[in-house]
């Protein structure tokens, strides 16, 4: 019989300052998105103030100072490399292991009793607050939906000091007490507009969904929304992944620091959104086939004239090639851009995704995938190279010239902290 584990990371991104900054312990810390907008990582004690997730950063300000909340911009760079090692330190000791998001992952206990599996986990959550620095909580379970609530449970009880090891299980039995008051919204699986319609048919808790018959919640609810409930019951339901589906499509966007007139400063943004994008589809080992770009103004400012536009296209070859995706995003801007406005967004999507190996040469295609100079082989190991050194040195060491140099248009980030470890010059000193 095998059991399962969902690790999960406390207050990831305030963790992730945390390690570097542990005078920090026991205050209340704030990470804010991009622009400085909204609060999407908080620590305990910020949320015993009130400081809800998604909160904009502005209405809060008297809080925050009230308070003395440390706020942080967010540090991408930082946190994802705090998750690789948090997940290396996973996989050490793991049988199977699924990578479920940033600060999440399963593993299986197989053939290990309850308690086994206890300690096993307790020894894991020591070992990558001692290898990282990182607090995590697990949960076990026999499936991978008790096992969400599992780690829940166990998130409760460290805050609350019943059991401060962070761990908890449920017991393979009929009988799953721990269902009992959890609001179906709250369950894995379940979302905001299954919960409001379980709502109105008297469905409140995990508990009473656990108990809908079978025929009921696959007419309203689809398999999935089966496989969910057997899960609660305890009934293997959910299939473990080690090989994940390949994307369909991938979106680069990000709001400007401040309004943007500028077409070259546009561009400039859609050339880097686009880098971005295409690092993002080689780390998945695919190419594109269509690219699109769409610009926005800021439709909260009633003052300035709306616009929104947006184009895709079907890329003349298949490509993870930078400097093709770059053109042809460019081309696209070209096309849709109108002076005379102020612009907030933009956005760059590549979609009708495939293998990298799967590549069809075109009909028309003047260069053999061997040439030596224009060839897919010669591009792909360029952006090999590029892709390593910047892995190597820190994200944008080498750039493509039409993302610019001064980069007027960035997001703001006042508030953010050293790239610790993924930029030599940044790394913390000690005197």
């Amino acid at each position: 019989m095998s059991l399962y584990a969902v690790i999960d990371c406390n207050n990831f991104f305030v963790s992730c300052e945390r390690v570097f900054r542990p005078d920090l312990e026991g205050q209340p810390v704030v990470v804010l998105s991009n622009n400085d907008g909204c609060a999407i990582s908080r620590s305990d004690e910020a949320k015993k103030l009130g400081i809800p997730m998604g909160a904009p950063a502005f209405k809060y300000e008297d809080i925050f100072k009230k308070h003395n909340v440390c706020v942080f911009s967010a540090n991408f760079s930082l946190y994802g490399d705090i998750s690789q090692r948090v997940m290396k330190t996973i996989a050490t000791g793991a049988q199977q292991m699924e990578i479920y998001s940033i600060d999440e992952a399963f593993i299986t206990y197989d053939g290990m009793s309850t308690d086994q599996a206890l300690k096993s986990a307790r020894i894991l959550r020591k070992k990558i607050l001692q290898n990282v620095g990182v607090p995590v909580s697990i949960g076990i379970a026999p499936t991978k939906t008790l096992a969400k609530v599992a780690n829940e449970t166990a998130k409760h009880n460290s805050r609350t000091g019943i059991n401060k090891d962070g761990v908890y299980a449920i017991e393979p039995s009929k009988d799953h007490h721990e269902l009992r008051g959890i609001p179906v919204g709250d369950i894995w699986g379940i979302g905001r507009k299954l919960s409001i319609f379980l709502n109105s048919h008297g469905i409140f808790t995990a508990d009473q969904l656990a108990e809908c018959e079978d025929k009921w919640v696959k007419k309203y609810l689809t398999i999935s929304g089966l496989k969910t409930v057997r899960e609660l019951r305890g009934i293997e339901s959910i299939a473990f992944e080690e090989v994940y589906p390949a994307k369909k499509s991938i979106i680069s966007s990000k709001s400007f620091g401040r309004p943007v007139t500028s077409r070259q400063e546009v561009n400039e943004a859609v050339a880097n959104f686009t880098t971005r994008a295409a690092e993002k589809l080689r780390e998945e080992k695919e190419v594109a086939t269509h690219l699109g770009v769409a610009i926005t103004t800021n439709y909260h400012n009633k003052h300035d004239k709306q616009y929104y536009e947006s184009r895709s296209i079907r890329l003349l070859q298949p490509t993870s090639h930078t400097p093709d995706l770059i053109s042809a995003a460019v081309s696209i801007l070209d096309s849709i851009f109108k002076e005379g406005y102020r612009y907030k967004k933009a956005t760059v999507f590549l979609f009708g995704l495939y293998d990298e190996n799967a590549v069809q040469q075109g009909f028309f295609s003047n260069t053999l995938p061997w040439d030596c100079e224009t060839g897919p082989m010669k591009k792909k190991q360029l952006m090999r190279v590029v892709d390593e050194l910047n892995t190597e040195l820190g994200s944008g060491t080498l750039h493509f010239a039409r993302e610019g140099v001064n980069k007027k248009w960035h997001q703001r980030r006042k508030k953010v902290s050293p790239r610790y470890t993924t930029k030599w010059k940044e790394l913390p000193r000690v005197s």
